[in-house]
């Protein structure tokens, strides 16, 4: 929270993450009956059927990606979560941000990936974010960063020019096809969340030069200072 989020932000964890805790302890019980169940029957799936019929299962590219992104979780959303509201191309609120295959094919993050790793809320835009969305995401603390609209960001389900306010654990939590400086703000009021930023942001009323970092990728990333 940091003082920057009321206390109920906590209550949101429960209802998210209660469906998929079910289903993994009935999936986890189920399995170790089958794998500890007495019986010839049993026996002869465990002996017998498993060992031949799941290699050749995992021998298919779409069933191998469904088993890695089960056991990994990333096919969890939260559609239905308090905190998700609003869509943009095929990505909705709820959606965890969509991995984006780098520009030379390889199978490393796109850049859009990296700023995840500060674990804050913060906005992405893919295309031109507009001088109004750079001036409220300024002055309610959150890092706006704007990425090159490319074939790739295209094929991952993104919206040009849209806004995308992402969690900090990495899922969407607003996104607005418009990108509307308003709609975030009342996203954020109605919420409760970041209202009073423990860093301000330089140029918080212009996009200019020496307000920005500007990088190869063309990321805009605003500078923090400590107050």
């Amino acid at each position: 929270l940091e003082g920057r989020a009321r206390d109920d932000l906590l209550d949101t964890f429960e209802p998210e993450r209660r469906a998929f805790a079910r289903r993994l302890v009935a999936t986890t019980d189920r399995a170790f009956t089958y794998a500890t169940r007495s019986g010839r029957l049993a026996r002869w799936v465990r002996v017998w059927l498993v060992p031949r019929v799941v290699p050749l299962l995992l021998r298919s590219a779409r069933v191998r990606r469904w088993v890695f992104r089960t056991v990994s979780q990333i096919r969890i959303a939260y559609p239905n979560s308090t905190l998700s509201e609003g869509s943009a191309g095929a990505v909705r609120a709820g959606d965890r941000l969509p991995w984006i295959r780098p520009a030379d094919g390889g199978a490393g993050a796109f850049a859009p990936l990296a700023p995840l790793a500060s674990m804050t809320w913060q906005v992405h835009v893919y295309g031109r974010a507009s001088p109004e969305l750079a001036a409220t995401c300024a002055r309610r603390g959150l890092s706006l960063h704007a990425f090159p609209w490319t074939r790739a960001v295209r094929d991952a389900g993104l919206a040009r020019d849209a806004a995308y306010l992402v969690r900090p654990d990495g899922y969407v939590a607003f996104a607005d096809r418009r990108a509307r400086a308003g709609a975030l703000e009342r996203y954020l009021d109605a919420r409760g969340l970041l209202q009073e930023p423990g860093a301000t942001m330089a140029g918080a009323r212009q996009l200019r030069r020496d307000d920005v970092r500007w990088e190869d990728d063309l990321r805009i990333t605003y500078r923090r200072t400590e107050p």
